[in-house]
């Protein structure tokens, strides 16, 4: 006991010797990937797919919420994503259109802590999903020279400067069977910061500005209460439309020849993953909605 008491003296000296590392809030970059899985038998390894990428941007520009200053989340040259304060390791988000704050990173948490009411994100629209996280370790690494705080929510890894490893925000269901979420670069001030092998800037080492995979394939209405129309985009052909649950179980298939197919897959309510597969083999993930 006296032995497990003095470890944790130790571990608690160091972790104050540490000197913080802020979030960054100016001139960073987080470029955000998602893949998709798909099996060839008799091959047992599984085709990996690169189906979206979202570039997230902080340029430095403030705003004023409920009277407290964030700094402002743009998707890189485009729509208002949001914004975010660092409170002393505590980092918060409000979503565009609304002024209610959410915590997005606890670096300051300790190990068995309950977070509760943690913003998650989503990648597929604007929809606000919530979760309560347990600390299950907390340690540190050195990366691109800065002692940084780790933090282990559950299944997430959050590395303190920097964000989670499944991208800037977290995603309900990240890494589930078929489909993967990955911080795939993160740079400040042209810097490389994440992965520390990679050198430059993120938004010109990741060249995915080419892909456009996902806004070629339009799901309505969603929610909906049983039939769905997917309509992919002129000259392409949807092949097969699969659902899942958000454990990766397949839970309804259906093969397709048509540039537009309505659906109405016989499942229960609930939040699914709607797998498209085009001709040809490109394919695109969709969160639906069945009420």
């Amino acid at each position: 006991m006296i032995k497990q008491l003095l470890t944790a003296f130790a571990f608690l000296q160091i972790a104050s010797a540490v000197a913080q590392v802020p979030f960054p809030l100016s001139d960073a970059t987080w470029v955000n990937s998602e893949y998709t899985y798909t099996f060839n038998p008799p091959n047992p390894i599984p085709d990996e797919e690169l189906t979206d990428v979202d570039y997230y941007c902080v340029s430095g520009q403030d705003t004023i919420i409920q009277s407290l200053t964030y700094t402002k989340v743009h998707y890189c040259g485009d729509a208002y994503k949001g914004a975010l304060r660092d409170d002393n390791g505590v980092v918060y988000f409000v979503p565009a259109d609304s002024t209610d704050e959410y915590l997005l990173y606890d670096f300051t948490a300790q190990q068995g802590q309950t977070l509760n009411d943690v913003f998650v994100g989503n990648h597929f629209d604007e929809t606000i999903y919530l979760a309560d996280f347990t600390v299950n370790q907390v340690t540190t690494e050195v990366i691109a020279g800065l002692t940084r705080r780790v933090v282990y929510a559950d299944s997430y890894r959050w590395i303190e400067g920097i964000g989670c490893v499944t991208g800037l925000f977290m995603e309900p269901w990240a890494n589930v069977s078929m489909y993967d979420l990955r911080l795939e670069c993160m740079s400040v001030s042209g810097q490389t910061i994440f992965p520390a092998e990679v050198n430059g800037d993120c938004a010109l080492t990741v060249g995915f500005d080419e892909l456009n995979v996902r806004n070629s394939v339009s799901v309505y209405p969603n929610p909906s209460n049983g039939v769905m129309t997917v309509r992919c985009a002129e000259g392409q052909i949807i092949g097969k439309l699969q659902l899942f649950d958000l454990l990766g179980k397949e839970s309804a298939s259906v093969a397709v020849n048509a540039t537009t197919a309505s659906w109405e897959p016989s499942v229960t309510n609930g939040t699914y993953l709607l797998l498209v597969t085009l001709r040809g083999g490109a394919t695109n993930v969709h969160r639906i909605v069945k009420q």
